[in-house]
């Protein structure tokens, strides 16, 4: 997976032949039960890898919460903003970005809290795994969801380039507006990964797991009175301290992405050095 290059025009031209504009969110998102092809109990292990074409991969995860509450972000990112993700990267310099879409659940209430795409880095492909997720729209009334199956599966089950070849870290965003399970139970690890035996862990220990080969962010949407609530946003602030972001406005995620990873990535030539990567903050603002 990875191949081919994401050209916006080409993008423009698939929104067009798909007719996304005068489309519904059910009518774009088709799945009524977890896609055979994103089912984690399958999925060993997704690959970022380094090629002729992309020398220098850099691997986003982008983990969308699909309950009811949040159904709205994958419809605004297929219909809008995907282009603003990509190509805001490739402006800055970071040319072989592949990103990677999870769905994200409740892990206790409904059948598919996790659902694993693959990194891609072409319009054509990123498009496939984004409308092949499965908007469950459940959710309980706990005000948790299992954001940390994101990071669980990002620290067992992918195996990155950039990481294993450059020492260069990768990137995990989750994207919610609900606090995080504290713990990802035994038996919740052996039902939705392809793990036979497991231990139950510490939504802090799989984050710190995680974060040894990630820089991992949560973003917070504030996108009605409810989000805005400090029981809403439970201890992201704590686990993950200046890497929790809050969003007053969902419109911007997808570039509020490529800002973060502009800022966080050193590419090879500055590893090793004090040099800043990609332009100063107002530099940034600028492009974005």
């Amino acid at each position: 997976m990875g191949g081919g290059k994401f050209s916006t025009d080409a993008y423009a031209k698939l929104r067009i032949s798909k007719d996304y504009g005068n489309k519904s969110r059910e009518e774009i998102f088709t799945s009524r039960q977890i896609d055979p092809e994103m089912d984690p109990v399958k999925a060993l292990v997704r690959e970022s890898r380094d090629s002729e074409e992309h020398p220098e991969t850099v691997p986003i995860i982008v983990a969308l919460d699909v309950t009811g509450s949040m159904g709205f972000v994958p419809e605004h990112i297929v219909k809008e903003a995907l282009p603003d993700l990509i190509s805001s990267l490739m402006e800055a310099g970071i040319e072989d970005p592949q990103v990677l879409f999870l769905g994200i659940g409740d892990f206790i209430y409904d059948s598919a809290p996790l659902q694993v795409g693959q990194f891609e880095s072409s319009a054509e492909l990123l498009d496939r795994w984004l409308t092949r997720v499965y908007l469950e729209g459940g959710g309980g009334g706990n005000n948790q969801e299992g954001y940390n199956l994101a990071h669980l599966f990002a620290a067992r089950h992918t195996s990155i380039d950039c990481w294993e070849k450059r020492k260069q870290k990768g990137f995990l965003f989750t994207i919610g507006d609900e606090p995080v399970f504290p713990t990802i139970p035994a038996e919740i690890i052996t039902r939705y990964t392809c793990t036979n035996t497991a231990e139950t862990i510490t939504t802090e220990a799989i984050i710190k797991e995680a974060q040894e080969k990630y820089n991992v962010f949560h973003m917070h949407l504030e996108h009605d009175d409810w989000a805005k609530r400090d029981s809403r946003k439970g201890n992201w602030k704590e686990l993950l301290r200046e890497n929790y972001i809050e969003i007053p406005d969902y419109k911007t995620v997808a570039k509020r992405i490529a800002q973060v990873v502009i800022q966080n990535h050193k590419p090879v030539a500055y590893t090793n050095k004090n040099t800043p990567t990609a332009g100063t903050d107002t530099e940034i603002e600028n492009m974005l």
